[in-house]
């Protein structure tokens, strides 16, 4: 009982008992059936062992209990066998209590028996560990179950029987005990587990299968007639006993596991039918040995035969079904295979692929010389090239794409790959390589490709107008900037012609005057300057640019609109901000559009109240914040997660683009906007940028 409590029910176990096992504990009525079961297979299997019994003797030819109480074993999980233990003791003391033995012997031989069931399972499960093979589970089962088990228990068996006079000759009870247990473990357990599994799945098998079985139980029964008949000449036993060899293989061959079994469970049928013409005693037990004998040389190889065809009828219909999921795969992917053979220069080329260039498979011989015209003559000594480097070892795979020439004389796209295979390092042998036709991923790419360039040609022309845009929004502070300089200029030239009528010429005057031409002039010039730049239509140019000098000079652009709005900018610029890698139109703009957006929220606030605040700051990672603040109403509700969409304004007569296109441009430079309402009034429109880095496109 040790044994249970340390069983190891392997969830790796190659079994179709394992879910034979789950499938009978389904429900309590399951479980409950299959104990029930196991105890009544143990009182019958008891009832004909006793009539098999040998000849004045205590020992039976077969003993079918040990057999069905191991069957259960193996199909009930470990929870459940001291249930099933449990309830063959009443079967078993209800065909031995008539015999008058001692009560110790009873239950001294019901240990051994269930022990004898516990090991076998338990040596089956460990034996058969980690493989998925019928036939590794039937050498596990022969080897643990038919011999290991047998052989150890017999010796507590004929050990119990000795003691209690039950037994003359040690080694003689311990032979018949070990074959007796033996066979019948090999005759008994397997058209159990076999039986099982067809109650499990409840197939019905085709009319042609039940036709070819009825031929051979036909056949059994016609041979075992004869059989019968000729038992009775004792020079005829072992010949008639293997003219059931052909029906066996037949059996192992056409129906596996379950019909060898079930052949073997005949064929002991048959012989054990006549047992009681078997002749005299001493030569009938004689017969009995070889008979016990025979049914072990023949059933392991039959049921190993049987479990081995399971396993190849298993692996065959799962290289079938993978050949055919290949098949699909390779015409839905548009994947063609080849091998080039580098010893013999064969070449073999799988037939989809020379369908995907027009071909049927007998057009294009399997040769070198023949496909090489397929590729498109520009591409073709690149290919050659690149096969020839890895045919020689000189690099372990290629990848490339190249045209490939289709019989309708159209251009195909191909997506070359191989790999050398080589025994040695050094010294291939084999090139195994795929062929992929992508020219509908060329065609799409290039259409997108053209989505693209009129896309950003798009995007150019639509920030170059909202740049347009926002400049005309500042015209007039734009125009009262260029009033100043210019009135300072005609006030300067008007002083120098009158100092002119004077004389002397007051030399330090003139000078003075000029000096202040040629300052407010410059004036001027820079604002033209910065208004050219803004107004400048042409392609990204990212280089390394200093951020608070970019706001420095957007805020002087915007100066003139900032007092005439009656706002008061203040600036809050860390001092060590380190530089960040962008194009200066496109930054400039898209902190002037935050500015004119702030200035816009603050319409209806009282001047004096409007505030905008810009400030910079850096993280330790070097990633730059940019924040523009305001003192407006704030971002309503229903706006917040809208605000950078195209063509979504806050204001009557806006377009909805300015934030959009600060979005885009804040992308384009790997950052991130968001904007957020403060915790008092207005709100902050918050841009991370990463800082300059060597390398940096």
């Amino acid at each position: 009982m040790t044994a249970v409590a340390g069983a190891h029910y392997d969830n790796s176990a190659p079994l179709s008992e394992r879910a034979l096992a789950r499938g009978i504990v389904e429900s309590r009525a399951g479980a409950a059936l299959a104990v029930l079961a196991t105890a009544a297979g143990y009182y019958l299997g008891a009832w004909l062992a006793s009539a098999l019994r040998y000849p004045s003797s205590v020992h039976s030819v077969l003993w079918p209990p040990n057999a069905i109480v191991l069957a259960a074993l193996l199909l009930l999980p470990p929870r459940l066998w001291w249930v099933a233990l449990t309830a063959v003791l009443p079967a078993h003391i209800l065909v031995l209590a008539p015999t008058g033995w001692p009560w110790p012997l009873i239950i001294g031989l019901f240990v051994t028996n269930t022990l004898q069931a516990v090991v076998g399972a338990v040596l089956t499960y460990r034996l058969a560990r980690g493989s998925s093979s019928a036939a590794s589970f039937m050498a596990a089962f022969v080897a643990g179950a038919v011999f290991i088990a047998p052989f150890l228990l017999s010796f507590a068996d004929v050990g119990a029987l000795f003691a209690s006079g039950l037994a003359d000759e040690y080694w003689t009870a311990w032979r018949d005990r070990f074959l007796s247990n033996a066979a019948s473990i090999v005759i008994f357990v397997p058209p159990i587990l076999a039986a099982a599994g067809a109650w499990r799945t409840r197939r019905a098998p085709p009319p042609k299968r039940i036709l070819e079985a009825a031929l051979l139980i036909g056949c059994f029964a016609l041979l075992g007639a004869f059989v019968v008949f000729a038992i009775s000449i004792a020079g005829w036993r072992s010949l008639t006993l293997c003219l059931f060899l052909p029906l066996l293989l037949w059996a192992a061959v056409r129906f596996e596991k379950g019909g060898a079994s079930c052949a073997l469970l005949g064929l002991v049928a048959v012989t054990m039918g006549s047992i009681s013409r078997w002749g005299p005693a001493g030569e009938a037990q004689d017969d009995i040995l070889m008979l016990q004998a025979f049914f072990l040389l023949v059933s392991i190889p039959v049921l190993y035969l049987a479990a081995m065809h399971s396993d190849l009828s298993r692996y065959v219909g799962a290289l079938g079904t993978a050949t055919e999921r290949y098949r699909l795969a390779v015409a839905a992917g548009s994947v063609g295979v080849w091998e080039l053979d580098l010893a013999r220069g064969d070449l073999v080329l799988d037939a989809n692929l020379k369908r995907m260039l027009g071909f049927e498979d007998a057009e294009i011989p399997n040769r070198v010389e023949s496909w090489n015209p397929r590729i498109h003559p520009d591409d073709r000594q690149r290919v050659v090239d690149l096969t020839t480097a890895l045919a020689r070892g000189k690099m372990p795979a290629i990848e490339d794409e190249h045209r490939m020439l289709h019989r309708d004389g159209s251009i195909r796209w191909f997506l070359l790959r191989a790999t050398a295979m080589a025994p040695a390092p050094g010294v291939p042998t084999r090139v195994l390589g795929t062929c992929i036709d992508v020219t509908e991923r060329h065609r799409i790419g290039e259409e997108l490709r053209k989505l693209e360039l009129e896309a950003e040609q798009q995007r150019q022309e639509l920030t170059h107008l909202t740049r347009v845009g926002t400049l005309g929004q500042l015209s007039g502070a734009l125009a009262h900037e260029l009033n100043q300089p210019l009135t300072a200029i005609l006030s300067n030239a008007q002083a120098i012609q009158r100092l002119l009528t004077h004389t002397p010429l007051d030399l330090t005057e003139l000078k003075v005057a000029l000096s202040d031409i040629i300052e407010a002039d410059k004036r001027a010039g820079d604002v033209i300057s910065r208004l050219r730049i803004l107004l400048k239509k042409g392609q990204r140019e990212f280089r390394e640019l200093d951020l608070n000098a970019l706001i420095g000079e957007t805020l002087t652009i915007a100066h003139s609109d900032l007092v005439l709005r009656g706002v008061t900018p203040t600036c809050r610029l860390a001092p060590d901000l380190p530089a960040v890698n962008g194009d200066r139109v496109q930054l400039q703009q898209m902190i002037l559009n935050l500015v004119t957006n702030a200035c816009e929220a603050m319409n209806d606030v009282k001047v004096g109240e409007r505030l905008l605040t810009i400030a910079t700051s850096r993280d330790e990672d070097r990633t730059i914040h940019l924040y523009v603040e305001d003192t407006g109403a704030g971002i309503a509700p229903e706006m917040q997660q809208r605000l950078f969409e195209p063509f979504v304004s806050t204001r009557a007569q806006g377009l909805g683009l300015g934030l959009a296109i600060c979005r885009s441009i804040v992308t384009a430079h790997g950052g991130f906007i968001e904007a957020v309402n403060n915790p008092g009034r207005g709100s902050t429109f918050h841009v991370t940028l990463p800082a300059y880095s060597t390398g940096s496109d």
